[in-house]
Parts: structure tokens; C-alpha cells; sequence
């Protein structure tokens, strides 16, 4: 009797001793709506919280550093009240350039800390936490970059899993966020997007795994119609649904400047509708879009929610010979990045 307490004590030990990775998994379908430019007091009004909940919407919040105060408590106290989840989007320090990237790892390890530490004193649970992977402000970067020097990729996957790891100690699902050309890197076993782009996105293994699919930015950028950034969606979306599976989640968009001042958004749910069609139909069930403040503006967010939860699987009848074409050049170019941070041009 004695050796079976004796074991039971061990085993009680070595379980606390080593955390369990999150187990927590969101039922699909997963609909998100981002909140990053929307006051903290207008998402916790009853109108808003009302249409999330009819339409079983995740709020996806982001939180900057001067934002882990009593207005984010009051949201989750509500949300969590009404069982809406929401998805922590915490955004670095602006003198460290908002972003997770190579140069920032350490200062995102500890960043952590104090969010789950906020979250711990304030009593509540942080379900996900999503890591926002770009480049970067370039000044704030080229800073950062002659403080620490080169640093090897292989460290940074290395950084990329401690920051898993840490979430995954506080029970919260992990959720990487990049840009869609990094899905060549994983076709491919390189890495030369990702190194452009801040990391080893692509690389490392995450509970979800979410592109920013703006079609807008197809449109504004390449210069093509919206069917063929709506094929463009589709043709990516199906690359990533095959890397990642259930894992994989896409953001269509925007709907309102960014920190980037995006200059070509949508501005009615009728014109979002196909980018959200295109996505489902590539089988993908976990789908947001950026940004609330656009929808807010548009003085109808119901008719948004409606289409985030309805629009069906479907393709634009024009655009798929165009989209094939750019996306097999865009594919192309992924050696063409490697081979220029080889030579020390990127």
C-alpha cells in the first residue's frame, strides 16, 4: 500500500513539475471579427456584444501596451459572462516595432510575462494568444539589428519554440499569424520569405496557423480586379489547407488602414462576400476579418456579421487564368529571396 501512495506521490510530481501543452481546441466553424483601432468602452456596449454573440463571433482584440488596464478587464469580465471567446492579440512596445521577429524574441519572451501575469491578478483566462510575425518598423529594426548582430536562423526557430512553449504553459492555444507567401517556404523546405518577412513562421508548429489574405491588398499592390484577388485567395487558401489542415485559418480584408495606410479596402459586406466564399470553398472553416473599425463605419456591422457567418463556398466566374499566372510567379520568386539573402542583398 505504501509503494502505491509512493507512486502516485511521483507521478503527482512529475506532472506538476512538467506543464501540459494547451488542450484547449476551439469547435470549427470559427468566425473572427479584429478589433484593433475600436475603443475599448464601444466593444463592451451591449449592441456590439449582442451581435458577436448572435452570430457566435470571436473577437479577436488587439492589445497594445498601454491597453492591459481596467477597460480590457471590463471586456473580458463581459465576454467571458456572456461566453464569447476572445483571441489576445498583443502588440510589442512601439520602440521595439509592434511585431514578433528575429530581432525581438527576447523582448517578446518577457512581454509575455506580463501579460499572463495581468491576466493571473485579474482573474481571468487567456483562451489564445495570437503572435503577430512581420518585419517590422525598418528603423526601429536596423537598431535592433546592430545591438545584437546577426543572428542564425536556427536560433530564432529555437526563440519561436520558447514562445510556444511559454504560452502553452499558462493552457492557451498558440496561434501564428504571417503573410501568405511564407505557405512557399513550406512547400519548398526554405526559408527565404520568412526570413524577409520576421521568422520562422512557416517553420515552427503552432495550435493555428492564420494568414492575412487581404485581397485588397492583391488589388492595390498588383493591380489586378477583385475576381482575380478572390482567385488569388482561393489558390493560396488551398496550399494552405493542405500544409496545415485543421489547423489552418485565414484573415480576408481590409476594411479599414492598418498601420500600414492601405489606400484600397472593402467598404460593404456585398464586396467581402466573395473573399469569404473563396476561402470556404477552398475548405477552411476558421476565417476573420480586419478590421472592425471599417465595419463599425460602414453604419450597418450586422450586415457584416451576417455575411461572415453566411456567405457560402463559391468562385468568381472571371480571374482564375490571371491569378494561376501571378501566383506561379510570386511561387517562383521564393528562391529568387533566398538567393538574395545568400549574396547579403536582403
Amino acid at each position: 500500500m505504501k509503494k502505491l501512495v509512493w507512486a502516485a506521490g511521483f507521478v503527482l510530481l512529475f506532472s506538476l513539475s512538467f506543464p501540459l501543452k494547451a488542450v484547449l481546441k476551439f469547435e470549427p466553424p470559427i468566425r473572427i471579427v479584429t478589433a484593433e483601432y475600436t475603443p475599448y468602452k464601444r466593444l463592451a456596449e451591449p449592441d456590439l456584444v449582442n451581435l458577436f454573440k448572435k452570430y457566435n463571433i470571436f473577437l479577436c482584440l488587439c492589445v497594445r501596451e498601454d491597453q492591459l488596464n481596467q477597460d480590457l478587464d471590463h471586456i473580458y469580465s463581459v465576454y467571458e459572462k456572456e461566453g464569447l471567446h476572445i483571441l489576445f492579440w498583443p502588440l510589442l512596445p512601439r520602440k521595439y516595432g509592434l511585431y514578433l521577429n528575429q530581432y525581438t524574441t527576447d523582448e517578446y519572451l518577457e512581454y509575455l510575462d506580463v501579460i499572463f501575469d495581468w491576466a493571473e491578478k485579474h482573474g481571468h483566462h487567456i483562451e489564445a494568444l495570437v503572435v503577430d510575425v512581420e518585419p517590422g518598423n525598418p528603423k526601429i529594426i536596423k537598431k535592433l539589428k546592430k545591438q545584437k548582430g546577426k543572428i542564425p536562423f536556427e536560433k530564432t526557430i529555437e526563440d519561436f519554440n520558447r514562445i510556444i512553449e511559454k504560452i502553452h504553459k499558462h493552457n492557451c492555444l498558440a496561434v501564428g499569424v504571417g503573410f501568405p507567401f511564407v505557405i512557399d517556404d513550406r512547400i519548398r523546405g526554405t526559408h527565404g520569405w520568412e526570413k524577409f518577412f520576421g521568422g520562422p513562421v512557416a517553420t515552427v508548429e503552432w495550435d493555428y496557423f492564420a494568414v492575412m489574405m487581404y485581397s485588397s491588398w492583391f488589388v492595390e499592390w498588383f493591380k489586378v480586379s477583385w475576381d482575380t484577388a478572390h482567385w488569388m485567395d482561393y489558390i493560396y487558401a488551398i496550399d494552405l489547407k493542405k500544409l496545415w489542415g485543421d489547423k489552418a485559418a485565414v484573415a480576408v480584408g481590409v476594411t479599414s488602414p492598418g498601420e500600414g495606410q492601405e489606400k484600397v479596402i472593402y467598404e460593404t459586406p456585398q464586396m467581402i462576400a466573395p473573399a469569404i466564399s473563396a476561402i470556404r470553398k477552398a475548405g477552411i472553416e476558421s476565417i476573420g476579418v480586419y478590421d472592425l473599425k471599417g465595419i463599425l463605419a460602414s453604419g450597418n456591422p450586422e450586415a457584416w456579421f451576417k455575411v461572415i457567418k453566411e456567405a457560402p463556398p463559391a468562385l468568381p466566374e472571371k480571374g482564375e487564368k490571371k491569378a494561376k499566372i501571378l501566383r506561379g510567379i510570386i511561387k517562383r520568386s521564393s528562391w529568387l529571396m533566398k538567393l538574395l539573402r545568400a549574396l547579403g542583398i536582403l
